[in-house]
């Protein structure tokens, strides 16, 4: 809507404002979500609408966020979830609007929205409200929005201000989630290329923690290994990244970071160690059983070039059988998982192991089960 906001939401904002810093009284969410409204309205024709969006959106976002709230306190959860959808697309319309050269002045807004550890979301749903922020990756990523094609290509703009590390790693955690919950590819893809040069860009790396930097090295290692079941090269980009980035860190001028990267070096020998094959043996279907080689599709130049490796054994038969791993997603979850399968090439699945998250990067040796049809190992 185009036109000067109206004396009525100008004293809104004005209320609001004081009523944030007023320590005396109970700040009204409902007056927050009024004024968030109006900012919606007017934002992009509104000078007044944009500074009190700067000053005052995030810390109305947190209020809301910082509080635990009971699921029989109907109107409360409401007013919430008003506020965060409302927020959601304040940013979602700042991002499609601004010139490349503006700041974005929203990002950290987004980052509270989808920041997990806010204790209205809480640990579950008997304890809180993880689904309100599942909802809230889904409204942003919305295929008639956009909103993770839009941040990406705003990270992307090499003049433009990137957001600080840590709302960096806010923003890639959802973006790892929408990988899974909405099976997004492209835009995860994209901010995870952005946020490798921009790492990579920078001269001096020690003005950032480094605990920081590691947080964000590991949601691009898990966002990439995510991608790399669709686009497995993304795996040589990250690692070629992460080479990278070590030496950057090896040759600063700072102690710590570069005792830091002395542990990025050990991080990463260990994540080449990759098992040449491994030996199936005892299974009751016998088919199955035999010596699986790594698979000659994830080897490039001699070295492995993909995390999702494949292992691949031809019995006597003829018939060829693999040791994969498999994303199985179920909508509405925040964490999906991959477990394992053996299979035949011709699609038929004889064993399955529901892996750990901490148990994904290689195959597990104990605790497969039989499929219907199959025989109990």
């Amino acid at each position: 809507m185009s036109g000067k906001p109206t004396a009525a939401a100008k004293a809104l904002w004005e209320e609001v404002a004081n009523g944030i810093d007023d320590k005396t009284q109970i700040f009204s969410l409902k007056n927050g979500l009024d004024a968030l409204e109006l900012v919606l309205r007017y934002q992009g024709t509104s000078k007044e609408a944009q500074l009190f969006r700067d000053a005052f959106m995030k810390r109305i976002v947190d209020i809301a966020l910082d509080q635990k709230v009971a699921k029989g306190e109907k109107k409360v959860n409401q007013i919430i979830v008003a506020i965060l959808r409302t927020s959601v697309d304040i940013v979602r319309k700042e991002l499609t609007s601004i010139s490349g050269t503006e700041k974005c002045e929203t990002l950290d807004v987004l980052a509270s929205i989808f920041d997990k550890q806010k204790a209205y979301y809480g640990k579950s749903e008997a304890t809180g409200n993880p689904g309100v922020r599942v909802d809230m990756i889904k409204r942003f990523g919305l295929s008639s929005c956009k909103g993770f094609h839009h941040l990406a290509t705003r990270l992307a703009l090499q003049h433009s201000e990137f957001p600080t590390f840590y709302t960096l790693h806010l923003l890639l955690l959802a973006s790892i989630d929408a990988a899974f919950i909405m099976n997004l590819d492209e835009a995860p893809r994209k901010i995870a290329q952005a946020t490798m040069e921009h790492l990579l860009g920078q001269e001096d790396l020690t003005k950032y923690p480094t605990q920081h930097i590691y947080l964000v090295r590991h949601d691009l290692q898990r966002l990439c290994k995510k991608l790399s079941l669709s686009t497995p090269l993304i795996m040589s980009d990250f690692n070629q990244f992460w080479r990278s980035l070590t030496l950057k860190l090896i040759k600063s001028e700072s102690q710590m970071h570069k005792l830091f990267g002395s542990m990025e070096i050990e991080y990463l020998i260990d994540a080449c160690r990759v098992p040449e094959a491994y030996i199936v043996k005892g299974a009751g279907n016998e088919v199955v059983n035999g010596r699986y080689e790594i698979s000659s599709s994830v080897i490039t130049n001699g070295c492995v070039s993909s995390q999702t490796v494949n292992y691949q054994m031809t019995n006597a038969c003829g018939v060829t059988f693999t040791v994969h791993p498999c994303l199985m997603t179920e909508p509405g979850k925040t964490q999906n998982d991959v477990w394992f399968f053996i299979s035949s090439t011709k699609g038929v699945d004889y064993y399955f192991h529901e892996t750990k998250p901490n148990e994904q990067d290689k195959p597990p040796l104990i605790g497969w089960k039989y499929i219907g049809g199959s025989r109990h190992p």
